[in-house]
This record gives structure tokens, sequence and C-alpha cells, in this order.
């Protein structure tokens, strides 16, 4: 390891609650030297506004860097986090940990970069002076959010929650359920067929 890369390591490792922005014109000056981070943002008020299930958010943890090469800025980073959501099934809150990897390309000139062999499918463009990873950070959590939410004790039970004249059931249930009563259901045409037949049995 040179001494100026593990120069780099050691000036942008950050320990912290800060925001995730960094000067584009900071990262020209070591273009082509991985720019290392480890930081702790907090996005808690952001996110819970954005989707209200969303009840608490952790400290988020970001680690990885950022590449300044052809008038664009890779950022590849993993974050970590834990996230509280209410259950599927019974609303009781439930903490889910979340560690999401992420990777970004921003461009100064998009043209520039997709005249190249191969382009990224997705290429944002570099607004303003600055590198901001919070937009991909929050939007990556909110893609990232599981579609069901269970207790640990919900999921060692298949028990439903239920009332005097309601149940909650699952989608499996419901699906398994559809499709016996639409075998079970006779077309009008077979009964009437049917109804003919038994007649002229009858009749015999």
């Amino acid at each position: 390891m040179t001494k100026v890369f593990f120069t780099s390591i050691i000036q942008f490792v950050i320990l912290g609650v800060m925001e995730m922005k960094w000067p584009l014109k900071e990262l020209q000056e070591h273009r082509g030297e991985p720019h290392y981070f480890s930081v702790i943002v907090d996005r808690e008020s952001s996110l819970m506004t954005r989707n209200n299930e969303i009840q608490a958010v952790s400290p988020i943890k970001a680690e990885g860097f950022l590449l300044y090469e052809n008038h664009s800025v890779l950022a590849n980073f993993r974050i970590d986090l834990t996230i509280t959501l209410p259950s599927s099934r019974s609303l009781e809150l439930v903490e889910v940990p979340m560690q999401i990897a992420i990777e970004e390309l921003y461009t100064e000139n998009e043209s520039l970069f997709l005249e190249q062999d191969n382009p990224a499918e997705v290429v944002l463009p570099l607004e303003g002076d600055e590198v901001d990873l919070i937009p991909a950070i929050e939007d990556n959590i909110l893609l990232n959010l599981p579609l069901q939410v269970y207790t640990a004790e919900e999921l060692k039970s298949d028990q439903m929650p239920s009332g005097a004249d309601w149940v909650v059931i699952s989608e499996e249930s419901f699906e398994t359920k559809r499709l016996e009563e639409k075998s079970n259901q006779i077309d009008p045409r077979l009964a009437g067929l049917k109804a003919l037949l038994e007649d002229e049995e009858k009749t015999e």
C-alpha cells in the first residue's frame, strides 16, 4: 500500500454524525484514488415523513468509497441500520435490521459517459459542485423495505388475529380458499344439462 493511498484512507475515514456531501473539486484533486469513508447519519425524521409506516430508524452507518474518473464519480458503499415497522399481522412494532449494498454513478456530462463502450444502466447527473449521497441512501432504504413483517412469536405460529365476526387470513390461505370455491362452482350450462339428464332418467 503506497503512502499516498494510506493517507487517503486516513483522511476520508470519518466517524460521527454528519451529512454525506463531498465537494467535487476535492474529489477531482485525487482523481484515480478511492476516497474511503465511514460515516454515521441520522435520517429518521425524513424517512418517517416519506413513509408513514416507519415508526423509528436507527442511526445509519455508511461505509465505502468515492472514485473520480472520466468526469464521473463512482459511489460504492454499504449501509447498515435498524428500522421499526408494524407487524403485518398484529401491528405490533418490529425492529428490522437492514444491510444494503449501493452503487451509484454521477457524471458531470452525461453525454461524455454514454459515449463509452459499456455505459452503466443508470447515470445520475451531478447537481451543483458537490456529491450528495443522502438521496441514494433514503431511496434505497424505501425501495428495500420488506413487504411483510412479523414478530418472532408470529413467525413461530400460524394463528391469525380474530374477533367476534372477523378473522385475518394469510394471502396463501385466501388464494387456496378462492380456488376451492371456484372449483366447487357449477357452470350454469352444465347444471341445466345435468337437470335435463336427470329428468330423462326419471321418465325411462
